[in-house]
């Protein structure tokens, strides 16, 4: 009984981690139309298929991704100016699940980013760790978007029409200042979605280190509930530009369900005694 018992979970297990392995980020790039003042150098599609930064400025000015220091290599973003479009497909499926976190199903990555006041004020004590300024400006975020859900890449509905402004992407969750050249060690969750009632003036006057610390282990993005599309899943998303201003894509995270990281974890409960068995023996 016990050997069919664990042979039934093994396969639940296994099923599951199939499930979780799958890409969350965009795997392919259906269409793509620049529009009319898309961001000159900035109009290869490609970039915006896997995950989004989290180190930028190679051969450059080399930096870990944070709010203060967004990706800007036109090897990471794709620009979408008036009246252009761009279309990704995904092998995970976007789902409408309340029980996603705040909600949120989709997670897009731009290129925004806050001013740093403390490498302008009048302090002599600076370190240059980074300030958000006490009416935080956020640059990058570009026009609206329109963003689209689709279940066969034909029939669009619209999901969210915004702008790709906060929350900036943050590489790393161990950062400690913006010191350029810095590249941090433990990686955030692209995932994992912010509390998209926030607004920008909750950010007011937070230190760097205070920023990462309210990001919680998140990397930020801009999170999308594509509930009021009125589908249940989706496999496709695209960006409509009908605002005028260009503005940018550095990648697209599907949220995972809940379920999946649950059944993961019981999949660790049941090999372990495993393990220790073998250990003994």
């Amino acid at each position: 009984m016990r050997s069919t018992h664990t042979l039934c979970v093994g396969i639940a297990v296994a099923s599951f981690s199939t499930a979780a392995s799958a890409d969350i980020f965009a795997t392919s790039v259906l269409s793509y139309d620049p529009g009319t003042n898309a961001t000159a150098g900035y109009t290869n599609a490609n970039t915006a298929l896997g995950s989004a930064e989290r180190f930028t400025g190679e051969g450059v000015f080399p930096g870990g991704v944070t709010p203060f220091n967004p990706a800007f290599g036109n090897d990471e973003l794709v620009s979408i100016g008036s009246g252009g479009h761009l279309t990704l497909g995904f092998d995970a499926t976007i789902t409408n699940d309340a029980s996603h976190l705040y909600g949120i199903d989709l997670i897009i990555f731009s290129n925004s980013g806050f001013v740093d006041t403390s490498w302008s004020d009048a302090d002599p004590s600076n370190d240059g760790s980074g300030v958000v300024g006490s009416n935080p400006f956020v640059f990058g975020a570009g026009g609206e978007a329109t963003i689209q859900v689709s279940q066969n890449g034909t029939d669009w509905f619209t999901a969210s029409i915004t702008a790709l402004d906060l929350f900036p992407t943050l590489g790393y969750s161990d950062y400690t200042s913006t010191t350029p050249g810095d590249h941090g060690s433990i990686e955030s969750d692209f995932s994992l979605a912010m509390d998209p009632n926030l607004t920008v003036d909750d950010l007011a006057n937070l230190s760097f280190a205070e920023l990462v610390a309210f990001y919680d282990g998140s990397g930020g993005g801009i999170g999308i509930d594509i509930a009021s599309s009125g589908l249940d899943s989706a496999s496709y998303v695209r960006f409509l530009n009908n605002s005028g201003e260009a503005f940018e894509i550095d990648a697209v995270a599907v949220v995972p369900a809940p379920g999946v990281l649950f059944m993961l974890g019981l999949g660790g409960i049941f090999a372990t005694p495993r393990r220790r068995a073998r250990h003994l023996s």
